[in-house]
């Protein structure tokens, strides 16, 4: 009896105490659970405030306009296509027309509102004041551009350009065919004046060094109206051909190809405007809480389970 009683006395008191060791570690380790919360809380704080301070940097608000300046180019570009196009249709409608006889006397505004338009002109050519501006290439081969004044039937000067020739014709008494004084019906395009390129030298009257097409200079020396007309080449081939080999001016083509790239900008700055603010918006998205990541994690793994 003495055994049994003090072997229950034993048992007992194991087992009062117990408890009390399982809620001392329960309680550490919930200590230890509670510590680390109010550590990924103070770490997920920390991170919310770097995070605010990025998304509002100047840097960030530099960055936000690259997508929207190149999505309003974009629309610009949208806006210069459909110029394009309206321009494209003018000028196809009034280089089919049929040449009209060019007045003697033309203004400026009729040039800029009959650009394109086919024009006949008669008169003489002043081979004399002949004028070769360049170098300019055809097809790769280095030439010049021929520019003559031509003497109409009232005295009056209107410049001509005739067109291309090699570099090796640029003396005139290698193309005696085209150096006729004989009166001539020329069929040329009316053009503008094409501007003053800033990336060439100015040109030099004197010694008859030409690099623009400087209309208002070539004009002023030949005394010529501030007309230039471009000659347009035969429709056959052939007969280009035998023009060029002969010395001929190569004028240009009847049907002029304006480019007209406005699609392939739209559709680059549209794509830029995209990559860009997919690229802005990975780089300035809030960052994935650490609780977050523990729970998608939990998920992932249940899952694999």
């Amino acid at each position: 009896m003495l055994r049994r009683s003090v072997f229950g006395t034993l048992n007992s008191s194991r087992l009062l105490r117990l408890p009390t060791r399982y809620s001392a570690q329960k309680a550490a380790v919930l200590g230890q659970t509670r510590t680390y919360a109010h550590k990924l809380e103070a770490d997920e704080s920390v991170s919310e405030s770097e995070w605010k301070g990025q998304l509002y940097s100047w840097k960030s608000i530099c960055l936000c306009t690259i997508p929207l300046i190149a999505f309003g180019l974009g629309t610009w570009q949208v806006q210069r296509l459909k110029w394009k196009m309206a321009l494209l249709d003018d000028v196809n409608d009034r280089m089919h027309r049929r040449p009209v006889a060019l007045p003697l006397r033309v203004t400026a505004e009729e040039i800029n509102r009959n650009e394109y338009r086919r024009v006949i002109v008669y008169g003489v050519y002043d081979h004399a004041n002949e004028m070769l501006v360049g170098p300019r290439s055809y097809e790769s081969e280095p030439g010049f551009i021929v520019v003559t004044p031509l003497v109409r039937e009232d005295g009056s000067r209107v410049l001509i350009n005739r067109g291309w020739i090699k570099r090796e014709l640029q003396d005139p008494k290698l193309r005696p065919e085209s150096q006729s004084a004989e009166p001539v019906a020329v069929v040329a395009f009316v053009r503008r004046s094409p501007g003053k390129n800033s990336f060439m030298p100015d040109s030099d009257p004197d010694s008859n060094h030409w690099f623009n097409l400087d209309l208002e200079l070539m004009a002023k020396h030949t005394g010529s109206q501030e007309v230039l007309l471009e000659v347009i080449q035969p429709e056959s081939a052939a007969a280009a051909i035998l023009d060029a080999r002969n010395g001929v001016p190569l004028g240009v083509p009847s049907l002029v190809d304006i480019r007209n790239n406005h699609l392939q900008y739209i559709l680059t700055w549209y794509a830029m405007s995209a990559i860009t603010g997919v690229m802005l918006y990975i780089s300035l998205r809030k960052p994935q809480s650490a609780i977050a990541q523990i729970k998608r994690l939990r998920s992932r793994a249940g899952r694999d389970l």
